[in-house]
């Protein structure tokens, strides 16, 4: 979906062009209509549809599978440089020896503080919950574990629509949607 949008945005602005009334003949109105095509195009937001993904791996050194189901979030963070442009998050189950939760985005640093370390998440139509997380061992900011995994997973597998809002370093919160329905867990 996301590659046929963005083979789509050339032909639209090629397409803006022409379809112009007034004929371009200068450089400087034909940067001005590319410009405007770019403004416009910008300022759409990046949305797409998700369904669960599934996948297994086996644990090398114990020989037993670990799961996974993964899910992309509906639209794209708006964050400033250096994190700027397409940028979703990830929803991720793990059954390895029990079960962990995690979110992970792709730019960007999810930055709670030492005392508050926080997402609210609300599920369907109830009212927002509160989750502690815990960061990574290895210091990677752009992903979290998200603690009570058994309530979560239990809410979640009853939800069509999650909410989460997560703190990032210099954006505040920022809300990411998923599309949660159908998940087989």
């Amino acid at each position: 979906m996301k590659k046929t949008i963005l083979q789509i945005i050339p032909f639209a602005i090629v397409a803006l062009l022409f379809s112009c009334q007034k004929p371009i003949v200068s450089d400087t109105e034909i940067a001005a209509a590319v410009d405007s095509a770019a403004i416009v195009v910008d300022s759409m937001p990046l949305t797409v549809n998700n369904k669960w993904e599934y996948h297994q791996s086996t644990d090398k050194m114990t020989s037993k599978a670990v799961k996974f189901a993964q899910i992309m979030s509906n639209e794209s963070l708006d964050l400033e440089f250096p994190y700027e442009g397409t940028n979703f998050g990830r929803l991720t189950l793990r059954k390895k020896d029990g079960l962990d939760i995690y979110l992970s985005i792709d730019k960007g640093q999810i930055s709670g503080g030492y005392d508050n370390n926080y997402i609210s998440v609300r599920f369907d139509e109830e009212k927002p919950i509160k989750f502690s997380y815990t960061e990574p061992q290895d210091g990677s900011s752009d992903l979290i574990f998200i603690d009570n995994g058994v309530k979560f997973l239990s809410k979640l597998k009853k939800s069509k629509k999650t909410l989460i809002s997560l703190p990032l370093y210099q954006a505040g919160n920022q809300i990411l949607e998923f599309n949660t329905v159908d998940l087989k867990w």
